[in-house]
């Protein structure tokens, strides 16, 4: 399967915030939430966070309230990992490297009215890609 996924002819729009609020967002998604790919990945900082992830386009992403974004990179410094300032909420990956996709990684599980249980989860082994991180 590409990555992201290709487009289709449909979509589906969703709103989310994190635990208190101070981040708010919405996004629209091709193909639609419950037929996307979301991506579960063992790596430490997926596993720590819980991050269950889907990629819209930045073009079809906007925070509404993001004041109390927080910035977190670590080991090679490729993707900037952003959390509330507030409450800790891990909400967006968002890469860094050059001539990455215009794509943002969103966790999911900050959507308003989300069943888990319907998400066509896609495990990812990212604990063996590259050196494992140690602090």
């Amino acid at each position: 399967m590409p990555f992201p996924p290709t487009p289709t002819g449909e979509s589906s729009s969703h709103s989310g915030k994190c635990h208190c609020g101070a981040v708010r967002f919405n996004f629209t998604l091709s193909p639609p939430l419950y037929e996307y790919p979301t991506n579960s990945c063992n790596c430490s900082i997926c596993t720590k966070n819980g991050y269950l992830l889907v990629y819209p386009f930045n073009k079809d992403l906007t925070v509404e309230q993001g004041d109390t974004l927080k910035d977190y990179l670590f080991a090679g410094h490729k993707a900037k990992h952003q959390f509330c300032g507030r409450c800790g909420s891990s909400c967006f990956i968002r890469p860094l490297e050059e001539g990455a996709p215009s794509i943002s990684a969103v966790n999911v599980r900050l959507l308003h009215d989300i069943d888990i249980e319907k998400l066509d989860l896609n495990k990812v082994d990212g604990k063996s890609v590259g050196p494992a991180y140690k602090v």
